[in-house]
């Protein structure tokens, strides 16, 4: 696959283990963006997501360029995020349309997080990939959001730092949150996110803030920034 952004999306397999060069000692993927570009010079258009590793480079790459048509390709029409706490108590769902209205809405008339945060950094390291069969998701009711009993979906278990700056020394982060993203291949032939799934933080039983450390910015889970 070419390496075609600059975004980095940190893949960790049990086996076999591969190990990748890096500047500094820093891990890569297979399929992340070749950093080498020369400043002047324009990104390439994002690939189609013909692979679900195409989408997982996409969805890096709409964070860190705040770029909202990009971010909506990666969203199938199905899309349904969730987040609970520890006691697996809900703390903040949404479908597709709202999605959108949270990062940005397309015409401009709300802002969302693309908006408001002019430096956004996002860094995903892969714990887990496997194929969730759908014959061992049978729908439990109509509509059932984790249901897909004719098809096969890709998941990616992952690590997320998200860091959201307004200014220099304002802004938030979510550091180190386990991250559930499950993709469906449409009748196009491309892969999408349909399925988010955020665990809780570490002790994370009430309103899903983290403690930040001293002299740091304030620390959330990504449902709570989304509330926001």
């Amino acid at each position: 696959m070419g390496m075609r952004s600059r975004y980095r999306l940190t893949l960790r397999r049990a086996a076999p283990v591969l190990l990748l060069a890096g500047l500094a000692g820093a891990c890569s993927n297979p399929f992340a963006p070749s950093t080498t570009r020369p400043p002047d010079r324009e990104l390439p258009p994002p690939e189609d997501a013909t692979t679900p590793d195409i989408a997982m480079e996409n969805l890096a790459r709409a964070f860190n360029e705040r770029d909202k048509e990009l971010y909506e390709s990666v969203l199938d029409p199905a899309f349904w995020f969730t987040e609970t706490d520890c006691r697996g108590d809900l703390i903040f769902a949404n479908g597709f349309e709202e999605e959108l209205e949270i990062m940005g809405s397309r015409d401009s008339s709300s802002r969302g997080i693309f908006d408001i945060y002019r430096t956004i950094e996002w860094d995903f390291q892969i714990i887990e990939r496997y194929t969730e069969l759908g014959r061992d998701y049978p729908e439990a009711y109509e509509g059932d959001p984790d249901g897909h009993p004719d098809e096969d979906w890709e998941v990616y278990r992952g690590r997320v730092d998200i860091l959201l700056l307004e200014t220099k020394d304002e802004g938030f982060r979510v550091s180190g949150q386990v991250m559930n993203i499950k993709l469906r291949q449409g009748d196009d032939g491309l892969w999408r996110i349909v399925r988010w799934i955020d665990d809780p933080l570490s002790g994370d039983c009430g309103d899903g803030e983290a403690k930040a450390v001293a002299g740091s910015l304030p620390a959330a889970t990504w449902g709570v920034a989304k509330a926001r």
